[in-house]
């Protein structure tokens, strides 16, 4: 029993001394540690004032993202809009024209500003806005020829051969 009581003391001798030193230490370095504390609490709360702003930030961002969004697809339906009522204002002018020519000049129109409109690549949807301005210029010169034009045509002959160009370059 001598042994376990002397096993017993060493380690009790050595946890004391262990917890004896650790008292001594922080007591030494209480001032350190108030610090530390003080300067963690201070960066947790600059950290949380960060994520603050960064969370208005974020809902301000996406508030504009939609918006903008509204504002496009207004846009867009307007454009759709217009392109329907050109192609009545043919149907109307050009009185023998197939059905499916206007229909046609209408959906490579409407293609076009798809292509304009949604474009990933700037460049591209430069070149495809012009491509569509220049279809509608077409189609608004075939019909104010027509007003002029004592003859009046049947096709709008520009506006084909523009898209035939178009297709065939």
């Amino acid at each position: 029993m001598a042994i376990s009581e002397n096993i017993g003391k060493f380690i009790s001798r050595i946890f004391y001394t262990v917890k004896a030193e650790s008292a001594e230490w922080q007591k030494a370095n209480l001032p350190e540690l108030d610090k530390l504390k003080h300067d963690r609490a201070l960066a947790n709360l600059e950290l949380k004032q960060s994520l603050d702003k960064m969370e208005i930030r974020f809902k301000e961002e996406c508030n504009r993202i939609r918006l903008e969004e509204q504002r496009q697809t207004m846009q867009f339906k307007e454009f759709l809009d217009s392109i329907d009522e050109m192609k009545s204002n043919m149907l109307s002018y050009y009185t023998t024209m197939p059905k499916p020519i206007a229909l046609m000049i209408h959906h490579h129109a409407g293609e076009l500003l798809k292509e304009a409109w949604f474009s990933q690549d700037t460049r591209a949807r430069l070149r495809n806005q012009t491509r569509f301005t220049d279809l509608m210029l077409t189609i608004t010169e075939d019909l104010a020829e027509l007003g002029n034009d004592a003859t009046a045509r049947a096709l709008p002959e520009k506006t084909l051969a523009f898209i035939q160009n178009r297709i065939e370059g």
